[in-house]
């Protein structure tokens, strides 16, 4: 099974980068469905070896779960948000997309690095699944501030969370149950409450870009 989550690890490594790389929200939404996927397996994949071993059907409730919000409701619901704004085509990315790459990349060699240099996580060997987890999550906190327009940020958001989500199933080897429930139920009221900030956003300021909301300072 290490194998397939190896396999797994890198997969959604690569899916960050992807994300970092596209341009249009449509293809933001779609890169995080496609995580999203990636997840929903990786939990299954946890959840069959935990019932066969154990006898305990927990992790697969929990993967039918994320399958229901993360990749089937979250982003119906993102994409009705995006369809419900007027659509601007507007730069959304601070910087060039090939320079945020490389940002990218350097963010997995610094999370290699401080976690070989940690003492107490690794026994000699380094535990690349949490590295490739972790790395995750700093790659969505980059793209969420390399990103100007709200959804996007949503995103950004999104793809942290999947990557704490991860990084505890690779630590863990799959969380309480109803912590695992209990993250995802925060996370779909986070993403209800901000696509109603979107909205007001967009009809407050005509536009999706939070750097509209200087103007609120007098």
């Amino acid at each position: 099974m290490s194998n397939y989550l190896d396999a797994l690890s890198v997969l959604l490594l690569t899916s960050a980068f992807i994300l970092m790389g596209n341009k249009r929200i449509k293809s933001y939404i779609k890169t995080f469905r496609l995580q999203s996927i990636l997840i929903a397996l990786l939990t299954g994949i946890m959840g069959i070896n935990s019932f066969y071993n154990d006898g305990n059907v927990d992790i697969l409730v929990v993967c039918m779960v994320v399958i229901g919000i993360k990749v089937v409701y979250i982003p119906f619901l993102l994409n009705k948000t995006y369809e419900n704004v007027a659509y601007r085509v507007e730069k959304d990315f601070l910087l060039n997309i090939p320079i945020l790459i490389i940002g990218c990349c350097f963010i997995v060699v610094f999370t290699y690095f401080s976690l070989s240099a940690t003492t107490g996580i690794n026994t000699g060997t380094i535990n690349m699944q949490v590295v490739n987890s972790i790395s995750l999550i700093l790659i969505g906190l980059f793209f969420m501030i390399s990103r100007k327009k709200a959804i996007g940020q949503i995103v950004g958001f999104l793809v942290i969370e999947n990557g704490i989500f991860v990084t505890a199933l690779f630590a863990t080897q799959g969380m309480p149950f109803i912590v695992d429930i209990g993250i995802l139920m925060d996370i779909l009221v986070a993403v209800i409450i901000m696509g109603i900030m979107v909205f007001r956003i967009d009809e407050k300021f005509e536009s999706t870009d939070i750097n509209k909301i200087k103007d609120l300072r007098g």
